[in-house]
């Protein structure tokens, strides 16, 4: 593992791996982008490089795992070590705003036309077909994004995971498959915590017209009988009975019981956000399959933990 860092004033790379304390590599689904944070070794007029904002961090095993923007540091008086965070360009869209209409539009065509308006570049993209139609005042690029995908998925049923990469923005359809790397505590997995949470639950949806008039009901019967009715209302659409009962189906799968699970397990830059896992915990009975929501990968004292 190297990491790299590219003055912004000069363009002279240097590699800043030794002079490292630490550093943590990490992303999420809400926000798509990652960032990197970490401490270097900081000596008062000596020449080690030191990050400034604008400067470019590059992380790089084989290949490059992150690429980046330095936008925060901090550097106390009696300080030996500079601590900064680097962002990388899908960070961007969260940072700006975006107001357009669809009318027939793919999500794809909507995700290229928001990061084309922003200059980021785009690695990979599902073919949907999906037609999309939808207004978008003063949100959030990254969103949007969300959003427009959220609405094929509902139509489709397709699951997507959504993360940037230092090749652009990859979109792909979320997959089981023997290839999925297994967490089991006689090899990789050190511990874990899991933690269920039912005050979330949607169980019911009333789907009403236009005028305010009551047509159906869908929900889960069990899990109003077990704990109590919690209920969303959407409106159907003239001739568009499918679409509505698609959305009561995706809001009943989201607010379903939740089961999340938090693992410390040896480091693999292949467990990122998005990606799946096989769990086998035998003490605690946790057994199956899991979506990443979530990782952080921490570099500390020459050992490597996710």
């Amino acid at each position: 593992m190297n990491i790299y860092l590219t003055k912004s004033k000069s363009t002279v790379t240097h590699d800043v791996t030794k002079i490292m304390t630490f550093w943590t590599w990490s992303g999420d689904k809400a926000t798509i982008s990652r960032q990197f944070a970490g401490e270097i070794v900081y000596i008062e007029n000596s020449k080690l490089p030191v990050p400034e904002l604008g400067d470019l961090l590059t992380m790089v095993d084989g290949s490059k795992l992150f690429v980046g923007v330095v936008l925060l540091r901090s550097l106390g008086s009696e300080d030996n070590t500079m601590s900064f965070t680097a962002f990388d360009y899908g960070y961007y869209l969260q940072r700006n705003d975006g107001t357009y209409k669809f009318t027939g539009a793919t999500p794809e065509e909507m995700t290229r036309t928001a990061c084309a308006d922003r200059d980021i570049p785009i690695a990979q993209l599902p073919s949907t077909g999906i037609q999309l139609w939808r207004k978008f005042a003063g949100v959030k690029l990254n969103q949007m994004i969300t959003t427009a995908w959220t609405l094929a998925s509902e139509k489709n049923g397709k699951v997507y995971a959504i993360r940037y990469t230092p090749s652009g923005l990859l979109v792909k359809e979320r997959s089981i498959s023997a290839s999925n790397l297994v967490l089991q505590a006689s090899s990789n997995l050190m511990n874990a915590t899991t933690k269920e949470d039912a005050s979330q639950m949607t169980n019911s949806v009333a789907i009403y017209d236009s005028n305010g008039n009551l047509l159906r009901k869908v929900g889960d019967d069990a899990a109003q009988a077990l704990y109590g009715v919690m209920e969303q209302h959407i409106t159907q659409s003239e001739d568009k009975a499918a679409d509505a009962d698609a959305s009561a189906k995706k809001l009943l799968e989201d607010g379903m019981l939740q089961k999340t699970v938090t693992v410390n397990v040896l480091g693999d830059t292949s467990l990122l956000t998005g990606e799946t896992v096989v769990v086998n915990e035998p003490k605690t009975g946790l057994v199956g399959v899991f979506w990443i929501d979530a990782d952080v990968h921490t570099w500390k004292n020459k050992n490597y933990y996710t």
